[in-house]
């Protein structure tokens, strides 16, 4: 039996547990996450899972349902919100509807999504995914291991986070070498994974051998891509390298452990106002891991360009232009 399989079960015991407990009075910080697929998918619900499970560790009283169905979010929002927690986060694009509409019944509650669009309330806030700053270095990763001077970008779908961390990742690449050229496309599936290899296979076909991605259904189709003809991929926000071991070469790894403490925070002081939360490199949200079992493809002067790269984005020297579209 598989990861999902199980994913599935657990599903099921969190949110019967979620639907038959009452109210609760916590004394301190308390959080619920809903994430869109399973906490061990080594990219973006981990991401959140992690972070959920480092407040935890501190002393927040955190729940979280994992594998939630958009159709699904309204009810589970609404349930977490009758528990008495505080804040809320929908951990995806798709649970934005729910989040705006379920906000409305509980204007005492706080609450959270994943859209990247800057569209918030009073008692909503959305929080920004700059994954292009992080993408950056990567992009001189890249140039210096391509061996055809074409790279490649797969989204599931066009929207700036995805766009923005495509034109980052090319702009790296072409510090390092003015002509590699980028070839990019939006697959329309945030979770296609034979859509998004398909892609990646008629990029190869045009020379692409390294590639990053937005999504995680993206990811993990230009990772099957990847074994089939050979080249490099970049795991997408978090550590996917048991995913490819020999092709994953770096992750672009999002740490929200920062982001969600700071939204905690602010509800604890009352100073919670829908803001658009915006945590970055220099906030040690986003940053790249190489693959050490694949170290030796990259040159030494290129690690060193990349972690110099990323440092003087963090300290504001090097201002990685945001292009959304």
């Amino acid at each position: 039996m598989n990861k999902r399989f199980f994913s599935s079960i657990a599903v099921s015991i969190i949110l019967l547990a979620v639907l038959i407990m009452p109210a609760i009075a916590f004394e301190g910080d308390s959080l619920a996450i809903l994430l869109s697929g399973p906490e061990n998918d080594n990219s973006w619900n981990e991401a959140a899972y992690n972070a959920g499970i480092a407040l935890k560790e501190k002393g927040v009283e955190v729940a979280i349902a994992e594998s939630v169905e958009a159709g699904n979010a309204e009810r589970i929002l609404r349930t977490y919100s009758d528990m008495g927690y505080k804040m809320i986060i929908g951990h995806s694009f798709d649970f934005g509807d729910p989040v705006f509409t379920v906000s409305e019944e509980y204007p005492d509650t706080y609450y959270a999504w994943g859209g990247g669009i800057d569209q918030g309330s009073e008692n909503v806030s959305d929080y920004e995914q700059p994954f292009y700053e992080a993408a950056y270095p990567i992009g001189i990763i890249a140039a210096n291991v391509t061996k055809t001077g074409k790279l490649g970008a797969v989204y599931g779908t066009d929207i700036p986070v995805c766009h923005s961390m495509g034109e980052a990742f090319l702009a790296g690449a072409k510090s390092v070498n003015p002509d590699i050229e980028l070839i990019s496309t939006a697959v329309g599936d945030w979770i296609d994974v034979a859509k998004a290899k398909e892609a990646a296979l008629a990029q190869s076909d045009l020379g692409v051998d390294f590639w990053i991605e937005c999504g995680e259904g993206p990811a993990l189709g230009v990772i099957a891509a990847a074994q089939e003809v050979g080249g490099y991929a970049t795991g997408y926000v978090g550590d996917m390298i048991e995913n490819g071991p020999s092709v994953v070469l770096v992750n672009l790894i999002w740490n929200l452990e920062p982001m969600f403490s700071q939204m905690l925070t602010d509800v604890r002081e009352g100073t919670f106002d829908g803001e658009y939360y915006r945590f970055g490199v220099a906030e040690g949200a986003m940053y790249f891991a190489l693959n050490d079992g694949l170290k030796d493809v990259v040159p030494q002067e290129a690690i060193d360009a990349a972690n110099q790269a990323l440092e003087d984005i963090k300290s504001g020297k090097v201002v990685v232009e945001f292009i959304p579209e």
